[in-house]
């Protein structure tokens, strides 16, 4: 027994075939470009976290203590390119606040 095809339907078989094949790659190129945007993500928090703590040096330094909390930084202009929320909190590239201790001066990852 053998399948006989005409003309139209190889020709629809031959464009199923394109369908599947780009099916198939636009969904490994979504995922490496989701991969990338969130590696890109974490070396940016890494980033703005050593900012914060060489700000938070630069503040010590001028008036010996730490300050209370990361706004008053953004507020006497130590941080500026960094995002901040409505209260001038830092924020993480991922949309929180960074978690900052007092006790220690630093920017915790």
């Amino acid at each position: 027994m053998t399948l006989k095809l005409n003309k139209n339907s190889e020709m629809a078989l031959e464009n199923i075939i394109v369908l599947i094949f780009i099916f198939v790659f636009t969904v490994i190129m979504m995922h490496k470009y989701y991969a990338f945007t969130e590696f890109a993500k974490k070396a940016e928090f890494i980033k703005e976290i050593h900012e914060l703590n060489l700000a938070l040096i630069s503040y010590r330094v001028k008036y010996k203590k730490f300050p209370k909390n990361l706004s008053v930084l953004t507020k006497k202009g130590y941080i500026k390119n960094i995002k901040t929320d409505d209260r001038d909190y830092p924020i993480t590239p991922f949309g929180k606040r960074f978690v900052y201790k007092r006790k220690y001066g630093k920017v915790l990852k």
